[in-house]
This record gives C-alpha cells, structure tokens and sequence, in this order.
C-alpha cells in the first residue's frame, strides 16, 4: 500500500510537475482499439408487437379525451352533439381496454420477485 492518500497530488506528481506512473491504468490510457465492441441494442417499435385491440382502445381512449381538450379550447362554435360523442369515444376506449386484460395471472407461484 502507498504511504500517499488518493488525493493528494504527491500521489500523482513527483516535485517537479512531472507525471509520476501509477499504478493502474486511468481512462486515458485506453485506446479504440482496447474497447469491448458493444453495440446498443436497437429498440423496436413498442406498437410493432401489440394486440390490435389493445393499440385501438388507447387510440380511441387518448383521442376522445384529447378532441374534448381540443373542443374546449378552440372558440369556434362546435357541434352540440361533438362533446358527448368524444366522452363516448373515450369511455369506449376504456372499456376496450379492460377488455384486453388477461382474465386470469400467468406465471407460477411465489412471492412476486423474479430475476
């Protein structure tokens, strides 16, 4: 062990400024051609595997709710029938997702935790 704490700069220096060889490598010392070839993984489209019906009932969820946001804030004059056929649309979206819900757990037993 090294008489020197890690933050001292006597740890690193000698007494004229000069680099004094450490014992283990610093991120410096690396090279390109040193590195590991990690390649990030390229995410997929999240809606390229999703049910049908589940990417349906969140469309018309988040667009019903959305278009009663948007017809709230414009000040043209709206259909009257426009605000609760968006509720509608929204509520229907709902209750199509809940209906995608699976009806019963998958997985074995156990407390919960899985690695």
């Amino acid at each position: 062990m090294s008489p020197h704490r890690d933050d001292e700069p006597s740890a690193v220096f000698d007494r004229h400024g000069g680099s004094r060889p450490v014992g283990g490598r610093g991120p410096r010392d690396w090279s390109l051609d040193e590195a590991d070839d990690f390649t990030p993984p390229n995410p997929k489209n999240p809606l390229a595997g999703a049910r049908p019906g589940v990417v349906l009932g969140a469309l018309m969820a988040l667009g019903g709710i959305v278009g009663v946001l948007i017809t709230a804030w414009v000040p043209g004059a709206a259909p009257s029938w426009l605000a609760p056929a968006l509720i509608a649309v929204a509520v229907l979206g709902l209750v199509v997702l809940f209906l995608q819900m699976p009806r019963s757990r998958g997985g074995g037993s156990g407390d919960g935790a899985q690695v």
